[in-house]
């Protein structure tokens, strides 16, 4: 969500964006891409990058990324409010629900944040990812027992074909 909040401002306010804007609003686009893909459990970016490998930095991140988008959000107010295009009382419906919106979104992102933090803190982070760990290691004991069934199956059919073609051959 945080990520869409960053990209609809291009769609629908391209030309009051400054040049600052755009900057900040690239810079967050990026972030929210790469906390979408991390929180895929994509492998090689769990690799890859610093954060992802402990949740009290990561926290960090999260909650400092919310507070950008909450100071974008009061900068995107405040402006409009100087330029009379928005008053504090009055504002549409339109208005009134996108702010609700971003707003929301930053706070989740903001809790998402102090979840992590707190997660980190409390030392279960080894806990996940022991449990992690062992949920892989069940599943490529699982694969490998499913391709040991296989080959024994495909094993076992060619035995009956060559059997049934002895068979044959006896009768004839």
């Amino acid at each position: 969500m945080m990520l869409f909040n960053q990209l609809l401002p291009f769609v629908l306010l391209k030309e009051n964006n400054t040049v600052l804007q755009v900057a900040v609003r690239i810079y967050m686009t990026i972030f929210g891409l790469y906390f979408v893909l991390s929180e895929m459990r994509i492998s090689i970016l769990k690799r890859m990058a610093a954060f992802n490998t402990h949740w009290i930095l990561r926290g960090f991140m999260y909650t400092f990324i919310g507070l950008i988008g909450m100071e974008q959000a009061l900068a995107i107010k405040v402006e409009d409010i100087a330029a009379g295009t928005a008053s504090v009382f009055l504002m549409d419906y339109g208005t009134l629900i996108a702010t609700l919106f971003i707003s929301g979104t930053q706070w989740l992102m903001i809790g998402v944040g102090m979840l992590y933090t707190l997660l980190g803190v409390l030392c279960m982070q080894g806990w996940y990812d022991r449990l992690e760990e062992e949920y892989d290691e069940k599943i490529k004991l699982y694969k490998a027992v499913k391709r040991k069934h296989r080959e024994e199956a495909k094993r076992k059919k060619k035995l009956e074909e060559s059997l049934e073609w002895f068979a044959d051959k006896e009768i004839v």
